[in-house]
């Protein structure tokens, strides 16, 4: 893939698309926020349910935790053992390194993490059935396309860590 300059392509063919996707993120964020806290969706923040999503698709430890949420190692060790607390997650001992210890999502913690995000799946839905089917089918063509260009974006930041 090509590397360019940021500051070449800022008023490039994607600019206005890149702005805005970048402020629809944050506005999603803050509503899935209001939404758990307001429909106190078996007791979990964002955050929590977050770091559910992350321990369920990947093999992780605290440290994966809190890089991809981007907090300290002692914010998510509070976070999980609050959810170790409430048993929807457990440390397991790596089989091959005794010092790295990994988190896996429990049967209740999968059990939460589906019940939160169908509710907040459903209340979304509702909004987006009002849509005409022409406009979701570019919708659904759009989300894919942004679907694609965070995979290519989270695969450089992984190899540039390397």
């Amino acid at each position: 893939m090509l590397m360019t300059s940021p500051d070449r392509v800022a008023n490039g063919p994607g600019a206005h698309s890149a702005e805005h996707a970048l402020r629809l993120v944050p506005r999603l964020t803050r509503w899935a926020q209001s939404r758990v806290g307001e429909d106190d969706l078996n007791g979990l923040s964002l955050r929590q349910l977050t770091a559910l999503q992350l321990i369920e698709h990947q093999e992780s430890t605290l440290g994966d935790v809190a890089r991809q949420l981007m907090v300290t190692p002692a914010v998510v060790t509070g976070l999980i053992d609050r959810l170790e607390r409430r048993g929807y997650v457990e440390r397991v001992n790596s089989t091959r390194d005794r010092r790295r210890v990994h988190l896996r999502i429990t049967p209740s913690g999968r059990g939460a993490l589906e019940g939160t995000e169908r509710r907040l799946t459903g209340v979304l839905a509702e909004q987006l059935s009002t849509l005409p089917s022409e406009e979701l089918a570019h919708l659904q063509q759009g989300l894919d396309v942004f679907d694609r260009i965070l995979i290519l974006l989270e695969e450089e930041r992984r190899l540039a860590r390397r």
